[in-house]
């Protein structure tokens, strides 16, 4: 299990400016009417739209192109309320509706949680107009949630490997890293319930012999040593993602098997028990007692364990170093 590290702030800090400054250079620009003020834009309608025509039509009637100039002005005015509607969306659009739309659709962007959208607006003036400066701010705003928004998805996920690793932590044994006696509680308990699905649950208990001997002729780091030399040869000699090896407390193992038939849990204990035999130093064994799920037993997990208690038991009193299993119980008395 790899300590848990935290990064910092920097790395995210270098993040969230490289993601800043790549939205920047990829914004659009805006188009040059969004640089003209509004009163610019006024007066270039009114000069389009009023003045243009009737000048047009001083110049014709100065000419001497128009004979009837009384008639000219009421087709123009007719033609004027014709075009009034087209024109005076068209004044709207140019004046006011095309910024609407562009800062509506950027605050629908920043809405789904599209934070990198900017305006593009390029260098600031000191002469812009309050809606070019409205963008700006908008701007502004879109990159502090932004920026707010990465910090805090970071934290989540560094509080998120925190709970993680502190779980894991609480939930293995330090000394060698198996899992614990609660783990194991809560596995079986989540383990009898499928045992109505037809799934084949064994448990197998074992006792460390003359452990206590090596604690007190050798010292405890030579216990220490014995007890992590069993913990790796009983996770060595299982399935690695289907069995469960824990540590029960002290000098006390054991391996949930699933899945297997009895006899392939027999040949699992028994090459656990020769090889811990081979491998200690201290001339330590192990007994180890193994105990089958049956339909009376129902999802108590007591009844299971205490028959496993009785064939480790069973064991231990046959003269330790074997392997029993629950058919093997014999009273004794």
């Amino acid at each position: 299990m790899q300590p848990f590290e935290d990064r910092g702030s920097d790395e995210g800090d270098g993040l969230e400016t490289g993601a800043q400054d790549e939205h920047e250079q990829c914004s659009d620009p805006q188009p040059l009417i969004s640089r003209i003020s509004m009163a610019w834009r006024m007066g270039l309608v009114f000069f389009a739209l009023v003045l243009l025509p009737l000048g047009f039509f001083l110049v014709m009637v100065e000419m001497g192109f128009v004979t009837n100039p009384l008639r000219v002005l009421i087709l123009y005015l007719a033609l004027g309320l014709a075009l009034l509607a087209p024109l005076s969306k068209l004044a709207a659009n140019v004046l006011l509706l095309r910024e609407l739309a562009s800062i509506n659709h950027f605050c629908s962007q920043i809405q789904r949680g599209q934070y990198h959208v900017r305006f593009g607006l390029g260098l600031e003036r000191d002469d812009e107009h309050e809606l070019l400066r409205l963008k700006r701010n908008m701007d502004w705003m879109a990159r502090r949630i932004e920026r707010d928004s990465i910090c805090m998805r970071s934290r989540l996920e560094k509080t998120e490997a925190r709970k993680q690793f502190f779980e894991e932590m609480s939930s293995r044994d330090p000394l060698t890293n198996l899992f614990n006696r609660r783990s194991f509680e809560k596995f079986l308990g989540e383990a009898l319930k499928k045992t109505g699905q037809g799934v084949i649950l064994h448990l197998a208990l074992l006792d460390c012999d003359a452990f206590k001997r090596v604690n007190d002729f050798y010292g405890h780091q030579a216990g220490d040593d014995v007890i992590r030399t069993l913990g790796r040869i009983v996770t060595e000699s299982v399935r690695a993602e289907e069995d469960f090896p824990f540590r029960y407390g002290g000098d006390e193992f054991g391996v949930v098997f699933c899945g297997i038939e009895y006899s392939s849990c027999l040949a699992a204990c028994e090459r656990i028990r020769q090889r811990f035999a081979a491998a200690n130093a201290y001339g330590c064994t192990v007994s180890i007692g193994l105990a089958t799920w049956s339909l009376e037993m129902g999802s108590d997990q007591s009844a299971l364990l205490s028959a496993c208690d009785r064939a480790l038991y069973q064991a231990k009193s046959l003269g330790c170093n074997r392997v029993v299993g629950v058919a093997d119980v014999q009273i004794v008395q």
